[in-house]
């Protein structure tokens, strides 16, 4: 149990695990009034938002502006936190009725109060730290997003999975765009099935941290988050597996041999647990999120 015990701490210690914010999603509604506009943001680790701001840059300005401070959010750690204002709260809440409140920060409509959230689906958004580092991006900056491939009017856009933070080097092959339109005459707000129903948000899948993860071809651990009781693990040679789960302070929680792919994780409790998966003789180590 000692040399467990210790080879999983090492595997922890060795484990780089990310701690920033992403941008995974925006939503420019189509209810009345133009609502909801949202932008959806993924905390990738232990995130203190006091160390971070959201800014946007309208038309073809080359000038960000609306700074808002995420500090009321304090430290969130690998889940998602979704940016509405005051005058989209209403819609957001209801055609996102299973995100909790404690994840929505709804900026004030005040004057002189900035507003991050003031943006067309042609317009931009950044996350910069506080020495004003740009973390990650939306938008491609000074240019007006009208007939570009990002342009999100009336749409959405989701980052892909195991991509970002970009840094300000905006790249479209990061992304998966709804195609400006695309919600239309659409939303409980006009008489049809809510926007969770078509929006893609929480769904973002951020890289996991591994070691030696290339030593099996292939491999592919999800969901992760998972919520349910089942974890898939696939490969490109799809043969049996040994899984050892870990929990941070290196007790052994799970250890089993899948020959389906499948793990059954409903006897662990949400946290973050180390992986350990072998087939063929060879191993890869990985980060799991259990919520």
């Amino acid at each position: 149990m000692k040399k467990i015990y210790s080879l999983s701490l090492l595997m922890v210690a060795s484990l780089s695990f990310a701690q920033t914010p992403i941008i995974t999603g925006i939503l420019d509604g189509d209810c009345p009034g133009g609502h909801p506009k949202a932008i959806e943001i993924y905390a990738d680790g232990a995130v203190d938002f006091s160390n971070y701001s959201l800014e946007n840059q309208s038309n073809a300005n080359t000038t960000w502006g609306n700074t808002l401070n995420l500090a009321s959010f304090g430290t969130v750690t690998d889940d998602f936190i979704y940016i509405v204002s005051a005058d989209d709260n209403s819609a957001f809440s209801t055609e996102f009725a299973d995100i909790p409140a404690s994840n929505i920060f709804i900026t004030s409509t005040e004057p002189d109060t900035p507003k991050p959230l003031n943006i067309n689906g042609d317009d931009r958004v950044r996350i910069v730290d506080g020495s004003m580092t740009v973390i990650d991006q939306y938008g491609e900056e000074g240019v007006d997003g009208t007939d570009t491939a990002w342009e999100h009017k009336d749409s959405w856009a989701r980052r892909v999975d195991e991509t970002g933070p970009d840094g300000a080097a905006f790249n479209t092959d990061n992304w998966t765009f709804g195609g400006v339109g695309a919600l239309d005459g659409l939303g409980a707000c006009q008489g049809g099935d809510t926007f969770s129903t078509i929006v893609p948000f929480g769904q973002y899948t951020p890289a996991a941290a591994s070691v030696n993860q290339n030593e099996i071809s292939g491999l592919k651990m999800f969901p992760n988050p998972v919520s349910g009781n089942v974890l898939n693990i696939a490969s490109d040679a799809n043969a049996s597996k040994a899984v050892v789960i870990y929990d941070v302070l290196g007790k052994q929680v799970i250890n089993t041999v899948t020959t389906n792919g499948t793990v059954n994780v409903s006897a662990i409790t949400a946290g973050v647990y180390i992986v350990t998966i072998t087939e063929e003789g060879k191993t890869a180590t990985r980060k799991l999120v259990v919520r």
